[in-house]
């Protein structure tokens, strides 16, 4: 059977142990100084972590042939045996679903929280509205439900000490970073918050690189970014996975340059956007001084409330926030819709957007960690799985709502973020596809994962939960820096507005032709669900 990564080798697995064995000094990111030294010196050779009565060995072994590696036939995947993979940030939203999803697949799965995302949703007076309990019992019903168990500590990780002794003794192969402030609105509250945003992101980040070097410098780190990173171009420039292709030029003032391999523009749209656009940086140069490997994941807006594991059992359900600094858009447009009040567009609702479902975003990270970049190697991926546009969102809510018995309204009210309303959107998203992701199909629908949201939202104690918090929905939190609810400027019936605007295209698929020579004849791509082109 063809996997999507039995290719991989040695160069590629955390269990093999480059350092003291080939010379990394100097060599940035250039594979050719590399080679070039590799050259000089000979056959390279190394050792496996896992194995070391093997000795030294070229580092050859494709894992299909690797016994430490093993085919999930599921996923037409090789999985490293029992792979140690610590998630920084288990408690929240994305990081408890990662969890359940890796510990049943058979990793052997650990963590760190420290409860930010509870104590600032707490802050704001409000809290999750799915139900969820303390950690202790979370991971007790894991084990019941699932059999597994689950290594947590409660670690920040600003704490260098603490964090050395836990990465010291669990050594992971694999680190999913999502111990960071994850919502815009809150890190533009004000000064402090914009400071505490910055210092937990960019610091806790900048720390764990230098302790990854130190400890676990074969490990792969899997970094949460954010598609906000790049803002949305009005030129249209398509949005890179994070580096220009090898063929992109620059032309000005009868002159041309080579971008291959460059940073793509950053145009970051919030405080808290900024402090991933400095993460992008921090890991990038670390890769480069210090031979890491990480995968810097610019992630669409995610949604849902479903997965395999986390619809077994009530315990085991991750949270979800509607408050105007925590929630996203779906998720806010679901709830508002369960309890009678109209969904809230922000301005014109013209902004296309990318997007994952949860179990698909799940899915994306299972393949990324079973095919970690080469020792030395920044790669980005841009993981959306459709883009949307606001307005579009709110009609399919609105339709799965109708069907559902409810009576969805639209209401758009004063935007406040600085934003363009209208603008175009090119998405490259090639990485995944390769790694055997299918976006949308054969994986939930945004419609199949809408009605998952109104049945578990729709359950009379979780919809009494969100009418509680109500009044927390509208946002109050300006981007010039006032503190003023956002009026409503007109409310409309579902299915009153013809379809306006530009259409968001996602490129999944690079032709022969394309990526050879630079001719686009061959990409595929998809418009944005439910987007038109410019009227």
């Amino acid at each position: 059977m063809k996997s999507y990564n039995g290719d991989l080798t040695c160069w590629n697995c955390p269990a093999a142990n480059l350092k003291g064995n080939v010379d990394f000094r100097a060599c940035g990111q250039s594979k050719q100084a590399i080679w070039k030294n590799i050259d000089k010196a000979g056959t390279v050779m190394i050792e496996c972590i896992r194995r070391p009565e093997l000795g030294h060995f070229e580092p050859t072994i494709k894992f299909e042939h690797c016994p430490e590696w093993e085919l999930d036939s599921d996923h037409d995947l090789f999985k490293l045996r029992s792979m140690r993979v610590m998630i920084l940030g288990i408690d929240g939203y994305l990081g408890w679903a990662l969890a359940l999803k890796l510990a049943n697949l058979g990793y052997s799965v650990s963590g760190v929280d420290n409860y930010n995302t509870r104590k600032s949703v707490e802050e704001v007076g409000a809290t999750t509205v799915v139900p969820i309990a303390a950690m202790a019992e979370r991971l007790q019903a894991a084990k019941e439900v699932l059999g597994v168990d689950i290594d947590y500590r409660e670690i920040d990780v600003l704490d260098l000490d603490a964090m050395r002794r836990y990465l010291t003794e669990i050594k992971p192969e694999a680190i999913v970073h999502y111990a960071e402030y994850p919502r815009a609105p809150y890190s533009m509250i004000d000064a402090e918050h914009a400071i505490k945003v910055q210092k937990n992101n960019v610091l806790g980040t900048l720390g764990l690189l230098w302790l990854i070097k130190e400890i676990v410098p074969e490990s792969s780190l899997l970094k949460l970014g954010t598609m906000g990173e790049y803002g949305s171009p009005l030129t249209g420039r398509p949005l890179f996975e994070g580096i220009f292709p090898a063929d992109a030029v620059l032309r000005w003032d009868n002159r041309e340059w080579s971008l291959g391999g460059e940073l793509t523009p950053r145009d970051p749209v919030s405080f808290y956007h900024v402090s991933k656009v400095q993460d992008t940086f921090n890991v990038y140069e670390a890769c480069k001084y210090w031979w890491l490997r990480s995968y810097d994941i610019m992630q669409g807006f995610i949604y849902g409330v479903h997965s395999e594991e986390l619809s077994l059992d009530p315990r085991l359900r991750t949270r979800l926030d509607i408050d105007e600094c925590h929630g996203t858009v779906i998720n806010r447009f679901v709830s508002e819709t369960v309890i009678g009040i109209p969904m809230t567009i922000y301005g014109e609702g013209e902004q296309i957007r990318g997007a994952l479902a949860l179990d698909e975003a799940m899915e994306c990270m299972h393949r990324l960690i079973c095919c970690p970049p080469e020792a030395g190697q920044y790669d980005v991926v841009n993981q959306v799985s459709g883009l949307h546009k606001i307005k579009d969102l709110a009609e399919i809510v609105a339709k799965v709502g109708k069907e559902k018995g409810y009576d969805p309204v639209i209401s758009r009210i004063e935007n406040p973020r600085v934003e363009a309303d209208y603008h175009p959107l090119e998405v490259i998203s090639t990485k995944l596809p390769e790694r055997g992701f299918t976006p949308r199909a054969p994986h939930v629908s945004v419609e199949e994962e809408v009605g998952h949201m109104f049945d578990l939202l729709g359950q009379p104690h979780i919809k009494e939960r969100i009418n509680a918090l109500k009044h927390l929905i509208m946002p109050k939190t300006r981007w010039d820096g006032t503190k003023q609810q956002s009026e409503v400027i007109e409310q409309y019936e579902p299915g009153m507005r013809e379809k306006s605007g530009h259409t968001g295209m996602l490129v999944s698929e690079i032709g022969a032709d394309e990526a050879s020579n630079g001719d686009a004849v061959d990409a595929e791509r998809a418009p944005a669900a439910g987007a038109t082109s410019t009227s």
